[in-house]
């Protein structure tokens, strides 16, 4: 059962394509793609080409990063060209930036030359100009008016935009104003609200909240949803796989469902190719000894290296609620399990949310 949860090899596959490395123009103060050891480079159109001959399944493309709008229109434009020669077995194609260097220019390439792609963007945004302080760049200037102007070119060519925000320490008590700024923004396609969990010498990083905090603040912003009736206009993450799980229907996104992260396969610059990029690609790269992708993953889910992914897994299977968390984000615990007591309240963060879940029960 670990092995099925971790990869089914029946499914479509989500690449995750780091197409400027960890490359990024600005800084956020709390990175993790910044403690990856990887060389600076671009993904070239022989290497995009190369990983999409070798794939069986059909294929979900994320361009990320890094910031993946750093390579430029030219090799954005190589890039897609490919996409669109293998478009038979790409299923869809997202783009996840920060927003800032979001044009009008890149508008035209996304909608307007790879139209029959229907490209989908995903623009990073803690919240607020306040909540958002720690999205920075280079000079300390926050990047909350560059992102709403992203948002608003996106607006101008007729698209919606999904927004992932991460939550850290000072932003927790802000959010009643974090459901105000989603009203705000008209053209939202989805919202994902994720925790800043960061893990230095086994405790969190200052800035970082804890598991606790994280599910206060969704119990906290659900009432407002529930009240201000926030989900006509908008699904919000995870407070729709919630939802979902707890009144028996199957949740889509990973944290709360049974397809997890080697369903999702990070690309990096010279093919080094990994499990979700929440993981370390210095801690778990894919041996590619065979010729198809899948083949790989699925002998690599049996090599000793995923052990300690198995062994969180296989505490989880007695567990009363597994079916709502269903292991919630095992990269998140897999930075917990030295540390006991955050591994425990984490847990225990899960069983909260599954006692707010209940009053959800249609």
């Amino acid at each position: 059962m670990t092995e099925d949860i971790l990869y089914d090899p029946n499914r479509d596959l989500k690449l995750v394509l780091k197409v400027s490395s960890n490359m990024c123009n600005i800084d956020c103060k709390y990175c993790f793609e910044k403690m990856k050891h990887i060389r600076d480079a671009f993904i070239t159109e022989q290497q995009l080409e190369n990983i999409l001959k070798k794939i069986k399944n059909n294929v979900v493309i994320t361009f990320h990063g890094g910031e993946p709008l750093l390579i430029g229109k030219s090799k954005m434009n190589a890039l897609l060209n490919i996409v669109n020669l293998y478009k038979n077995k790409i299923k869809s194609v997202k783009i996840q930036t920060n927003g800032t260097l979001f044009d009008d220019e890149y508008a035209e390439l996304f909608f307007k030359k790879y139209k029959d792609l229907n490209i989908e963007v995903a623009i990073s945004l803690d919240g607020t100009y306040e909540m958002n302080k720690l999205r920075v760049d280079y000079k300390g200037n926050n990047t909350f008016d560059k992102v709403i102007d992203a948002y608003e070119i996106l607006d101008k060519w007729g698209k919606k935009a999904g927004m992932l925000s991460v939550i850290s320490k000072h932003s927790i008590k802000y959010v009643e104003d974090y459901a105000d700024l989603i009203m705000q923004i008209k053209n939202l396609s989805f919202v994902k609200i994720n925790p800043l969990f960061n893990i230095e010498n086994n405790i969190l990083t200052p800035d970082s909240i804890s598991p606790m905090e994280f599910s206060q603040f969704i119990i906290k912003f659900g009432m407002i949803y529930i009240e201000r009736k926030i989900y006509k206009k908008i699904a919000v993450e995870p407070i729709l796989s919630m939802i979902q799980n707890i009144n028996g229907k199957e949740s889509k996104y990973c944290n709360y469902n049974k397809h997890k992260c080697f369903e999702f396969l990070s690309i990096y610059p010279n093919e080094l190719i990994g499990p979700c990029d929440c993981f370390s690609i210095n801690d778990f790269s894919i041996d590619k000894d065979t010729y198809f992708l899948e083949d790989n993953i699925s002998k690599n889910i049996l090599s000793n290296k995923i052990i300690p992914i198995k062994k969180l897994l296989d505490k989880c299977e007695e567990c009363d609620i597994f079916e709502f968390c269903v292991g919630g984000c095992l990269s998140q615990r897999y930075y917990f399990r030295n540390n006991e007591a955050l591994s425990k309240e984490f847990c225990d963060s899960k069983k909260m949310l599954f006692e707010f879940a209940k009053q959800l029960k249609i």
